[in-house]
């Protein structure tokens, strides 16, 4: 193989001096070769050097020189100048590079590989370019749009005109004159001084690159895929319409015979330069910043995007395998075109010397199939040659590597550790290193012993019977950020944990803490504080609290110092204002419906009325006052108070009634019983006779009409008894002038309320003009009967001695 590659670089050689004559012959058997290499960058200038080294500037200011070998790239110097880089160009005789950015122009000297020079400019320079004097044209492409002339002192005076449309392109040519491509599609001609000298308008589109290739031909390529050709002596033009569309990047002579155009999406046109008609047009990758021919018409196209460079090959296919020779690692072999390793055998398995190992170039026979080469001093050669699951075993301890294999390693590199049932990764050889302390169970604890149980993945394993807190294990295994604790609080050690314990030398409950602070209205600051003593659970630490509030749960601080803490303190910045009552009598002025309440003394009466109940609000109650008092008199009650009287008026009056019902019968009947006692059995119905009697004046026995002595009221109520019973009046024989009527009852219907109640009635005119007799009569000698009284005796006494006489 190397002796294939040697041959063939001596007849590339034999052939340099023939290749001119070859270029165009050859184009029509190039073949697109692919990609050779890839840069990480985009390159602004690629340039080939006379000794064969290409010159490369890429968007940062890497300005390197480097070897291409076999389309490869490798940098053999770089100055760095870290500028974002619009321009590049090398002088006629590569030896200064210039370098045009945002704020002037850097130049760089090649032989020394150091930085010339530096330009600082207030403006962007798009492009910087020699003229023959030496002298250094600076190109603004906007803003400024023209281009100044500097020389090793400055800036020299010397300016182009101004382009109102802008430039877009720029060149000099090789007797000093200047060429200016502006966005109006012209070209403009001036002299090294900046006064036109003519104007170019064969272009039907803008200008996008110019290049000088001779001392009278100028190249102009747009951007709408048109090339011209410049007489510069006579300006007669030329141009070619190539077979794409796309804007020029590139421009340059290729050989004495031939022009290279690119262009963007990789297009490369050869131009004829006689006939100026395209030969051939290729496609490579990005937009053609470069060219590089090769002796056998061979060449790589250079092309970039936004990100990246890309080198392409385009070469010929000598054996025919569809292969170009460049890429075919066996120009000669039909049966293999790689060898990815360079080992010399074919990476095609079925082709002629194959290669079993094409990635590794110590290797290329594997007689056991496991896939490691059978080569003893090549890369990964077979330890174990007769075991296809074994090939290596890294640390001597006679198992293989493949854990999978028979008689596989777990832990290939570890000598003292070969088996893991658990597949944790820790070894079962209790003396090994790393043991397995719960060999049996997939586990991953690390800190206090390997391989066990870690529910919280802190590193520390879970205590069990065999391994205690005490011997190390976690004390907090649900907590990821703890695993000691000191005190047994459960609360962790380690203060950046969570939930960190405060009072890690004490057993505590404590969760939060007192922080007074006079920034806060309540005068203090709620602040974590775990694991403290809190003797009365409310989660305070004790020793934070205010005096008295550490034995009470309900309470933690007492801003007043009044004894009363903050949550039942109405005002806790005053030892005097305890609650909402001492507030409103201590502070008049607050006349809020609270204060105004508490100051009511109504209001507080109203409020001790309700007992468990839950009354109005103070301006409630004080509405419904005041719409009370519109509707009433002084004297007037409430609606409720009015509405129980009535009911119980109503009641009273009922059962009132009944009772003076029951007791008018009561006494009916014992009317009854009285007037056959004291009047001897008077017929009741005779009552009526002596009612007319009196009513006329006669005053009769008939008008005693059942009345009864004021002692009679005296007595007690004796047993009702309702069997008739004779009475003092039974032997009378009392007539009156009419017939005698039906009996009629003590009571009328007409009898009034007064007369059933016993109340005295009041008498008509005609009742009030009788009088009683003048003189009572004489009284028997026992006195007055039983019952009877003076005025009774006075009107009916006659009557009596009548019918009995004698004394």
């Amino acid at each position: 193989m190397k002796r294939s590659l040697a041959l063939m670089l001596v007849s590339l050689l034999c052939l340099q001096a023939t290749s001119i004559g070859m270029v165009q012959g050859s184009l029509s058997l190039l073949t697109d070769g692919g990609q050779t290499d890839e840069l990480d960058r985009p390159l602004v200038l690629w340039s080939v050097l006379n000794d064969g080294k290409v010159l490369t500037v890429d968007n940062t200011g890497n300005v390197s020189v480097n070897a291409l070998t076999q389309g490869i790239l490798s940098a053999q110097s770089t100055v760095f100048l870290d500028v974002d880089v619009n321009n590049a160009r090398i002088d006629d005789a590569q030896e200064l590079v210039t370098v045009a950015h945002d704020t002037g122009v850097l130049v760089v000297q090649m032989s020394t590989q150091t930085l010339f020079r530096n330009i600082t400019t207030p403006d962007p320079v798009d492009d910087a370019a020699w003229d023959p004097q030496g002298e250094l044209w600076l190109v603004y492409y906007a803003g400024k749009r023209r281009a100044d002339e500097y020389n090793s002192e400055g800036p020299t005076g010397a300016q182009t005109s101004t382009f109102g449309s802008g430039i877009s392109a720029f060149e000099v040519l090789d007797d000093g004159r200047l060429a200016i491509a502006s966005y109006d599609t012209k070209i403009y001609i001036e002299d090294n001084a900046g006064n036109p000298l003519t104007t170019l308008t064969d272009s039907n589109s803008i200008v996008s690159k110019l290049k000088a290739t001779s001392s009278d031909t100028l190249l102009a390529g747009t951007n709408g895929g048109t090339a011209l050709k410049y007489n510069s002596d006579t300006w007669a033009s030329q141009s070619v319409n190539l077979p794409h569309t796309k804007q020029t990047t590139y421009l340059q002579s290729h050989g004495n015979d031939m022009f290279v155009v690119g262009a963007k999406q990789g297009k490369v046109s050869f131009i004829n330069a006689t006939s100026f008609t395209e030969e051939r047009t290729f496609t490579a990758s990005g937009d053609i910043i470069g060219i590089l021919p090769e002796f056998t018409g061979q060449f790589y196209a250079v092309g970039i995007t936004p990100t990246e460079t890309k080198v392409r090959y385009f070469d010929l296919d000598s054996d025919g395998d569809g292969v170009n020779d460049l890429a075919d690692a066996f120009p000669l072999d039909v049966t293999q075109s790689s060898d990815i390793d360079g080992d010399g055998y074919g990476d095609n398995q079925d082709g002629l010397n194959p290669d079993a190992f094409k990635f590794d170039e110590t290797q290329w026979a594997d007689q056991d199939g496991d896939g490691y080469g059978d080569n003893p001093v090549g890369n990964d050669s077979d330890l174990f040659p007769t075991n296809e699951d074994q090939w290596q075993d890294a640390d001597g301890d006679g198992y293989g590597d493949n854990r999978d294999g028979q008689d596989g390693d777990q832990f290939p590199s570890e000598s003292t550790q070969w088996a893991d049932q658990d597949l944790d990764g820790y070894g079962d050889n209790p003396l090994g290193f790393k043991p397995d302390g719960c060999p049996t169970v997939n586990a991953f604890s690390t800190n206090d012993r390997y391989g066990c149980p870690d529910s919280d993945l802190d590193g520390f394993s879970d205590p069990d019977e065999n391994w205690t807190i005490e011997d190390g294990a976690d004390a907090l295994p649900k907590v990821g950020s703890q695993w000691i604790d000191g005190d047994g609080d459960g609360y962790g050690d380690a203060s950046d944990g969570e939930q960190p314990d405060a009072c890690p030398w004490e057993f505590g409950r404590s969760t939060k803490a007192v922080s007074i602070s006079v920034s806060v209205t309540k005068g203090y600051l709620e602040i974590q504080s775990f694991g403290c003593l809190d003797e009365d659970g409310d989660g305070w630490v004790d020793r934070t609290e205010s005096p008295l509030m550490d034995i009470d749960p309900t309470e933690h601080f007492d801003g007043d110092g009044d004894g009363v803490g903050s949550n039942s303190d109405y005002d806790d910045s005053r030892g005097n204002i305890q609650t909402e009552q001492d507030h409103c009598l201590n502070d008049k002025n607050d006349t809020s419906e609270a204060c105004m309440g508490w100051n009511d003394p109504a209001y507080q009466a109203y409020q001790a009325t309700l007992g468990n109940e839950t009354g109005l609000a103070f301006n409630a109650w004080n509405t419904s006052k005041d719409d009370k008092a519109g509707g009433q008199t002084a004297l007037s009650v409430d609606e409720d108070t009015l509405n129980q009287v009535i009911m119980v008026g109503i009641i009273a009056f009922v059962a009132l009634t009944g009772v003076i019902l029951a007791a008018a019968y009561i006494i009916n009947k014992r009317k009854v019983s009285k007037t056959t006692k004291e009047y001897g059995g008077v017929d009741p119905s005779l009552s009526s006779s002596a009612s007319r009697e009196a009513l006329e004046g006669r005053g009769g026995l008939s008008a005693g009409g059942g009345i009864v002595s004021d002692s009679s009221w005296d007595d007690d109520v004796e047993q009702l008894n309702f069997e008739v019973e004779p009475d003092g009046f039974a032997d009378l024989d009392i007539k009156e002038d009419g017939p005698v009527g039906e009996v009629e009852a003590i009571t009328y219907e007409e009898e009034s309320i007064e007369a059933i109640a016993g109340m005295p009635v009041p008498q008509s005119a005609e009742e009030a003009t009788q009088s009683p007799p003048d003189e009572a009569p004489p009284l028997p000698d026992g006195g007055l009967p039983d019952g009877w009284t003076m005025d009774q005796w006075r009107w009916y006494g006659k009557e009596w001695l009548a019918k009995y006489g004698k004394n």
